[in-house]
């Protein structure tokens, strides 16, 4: 008997994000040892996250006919049994929905898995027949994956059928040991992400301009993606007088991504807005103690005080007293860490989430084609 191929849609890096080091782990699973699996790229011109304005408009356009055509292309030629379609916010949500209906079309069981940190803004801010459009692209799949049950509510309030949605955490990989603790005079605060507003780097690089107190106590590092955002936050970075003072590295990955957690002790994500950001769970499962916002998913894995600190998003007072605290409390700082590692371990690892994705994909495949509310 033939296994049961997965087509999946969805972005591997370059460029970096939480989207596409999914996509990239899932790929290192056992899931493609047990089913057939293929993937169609969701990026296609990489160069659309290094352009602004009317050329990134272009750019955008151009990728999303091509990724679409391919899609078609695979559909035809893979003859899938599930299409696994990871979308965000904005217009890629869409271009998704779309391919999503022509697999449909071609009698292709759906998942659609939506990570868009920004999507109840997004659908905030529409008019009521882009509403009706969004919420029928939406139930129009046979399941729906969300990160957490804060998402589960909301798209429940907008109409979703709730037998339709799964819950479905990010995951990470446990790293192969925990880090060693050296003697060094200053502590390492790490940030890894995009440099966008939404992150929370702007508050973070204000903190470090207002209190220079705080770099004869701490080790900044500042790594992210040389994308879109970057020559802002770069600019910004220059006009504060911080250049020779924090460390921007770039991107990281691979080798230099574990060594940049293995030699931090502090990891910094002041979001205003999350699905459920994979470089938290990644700096938890090396044993950081982590300072972060309850927004999206990250009130489901952050207790304050418990495995983590908790402020609000822009409180740049906040996130002093957490450093502080911290440097002033080594206990505290490892106790947090260790909770971190043990919930990420227990909760937030791949092993466990294979095992889910795997049950979910053969209950799919064993209900009848016409039956499109299958899965709860």
């Amino acid at each position: 008997m033939n296994a049961t191929r997965i087509l999946i849609n969805g972005p591997l890096p370059p460029p970096l994000g939480g989207m596409q080091t999914y996509c990239q782990d899932y790929l290192h699973t056992s899931l493609p040892d047990e089913f057939d699996v293929c993937l169609c790229r969701a990026i296609l011109i990489k160069s659309v996250f290094t352009t602004k304005g009317l050329v990134r408009f272009l750019l955008r356009c151009l990728n999303s006919c091509s990724i679409t055509f391919v899609w078609i292309i695979m559909l035809i030629v893979k003859r899938p049994d599930i299409a696994h379609i990871h979308t965000n916010s904005w217009a890629g949500f869409y271009v998704k929905g779309v391919m999503a209906m022509l697999a449909r079309s071609v009698r292709v069981r759906t998942v659609f898995h939506i990570h868009g940190a920004e999507f109840k803004e997004f659908y905030g801010g529409m008019s009521g027949l882009a509403r009706r459009l969004t919420r029928f692209l939406i139930r129009t799949n046979h399941v729906i994956i969300v990160l957490s049950e804060q998402w589960r509510e909301f798209f429940e309030t907008i109409g979703i059928p709730s037998e339709k949605i799964t819950v479905m955490p990010n995951s990470v990989f446990m790293p192969s040991e925990l880090p060693s603790t050296g003697d060094t005079d200053k502590l390492t605060v790490l940030f890894m992400s995009r440099f966008e507003k939404r992150k929370g780097i702007y508050e973070l690089l204000e903190l470090i301009e207002r209190r220079r107190d705080l770099l004869e106590k701490y080790r900044f590092i500042l790594a992210g993606p040389r994308d879109y955002a970057w020559p802002e936050a770069a600019l910004r970075i220059e006009r504060l007088g911080l250049g020779d003072v924090i460390e921007t590295p770039g991107p990281l990955v691979g080798d230099g991504k574990d060594c940049a957690y293995r030699e931090a002790d502090i990891y910094v994500l002041q979001s205003y807005a999350e699905g459920m950001p994979i470089g938290l769970l990644e700096a938890m499962s090396y044993a950081l103690a982590c300072i972060t916002t309850p927004v999206g998913g990250i009130g489901d894995v952050v207790e304050n005080m418990e495995n983590g600190l908790l402020i609000e998003p822009g409180d740049v007072e906040g996130l002093g007293r957490c450093l502080d605290l911290l440097v002033d409390d080594p206990d505290l700082r490892n106790r947090l860490g260790a909770n971190a590692k043990r919930t990420v371990e227990e909760r937030y690892n791949w092993d466990a989430r294979a095992g889910d994705l795997k049950k979910l994909y053969l209950k799919l495949i064993d209900q009848p084609l016409r039956d499109n509310n299958v899965v709860s």
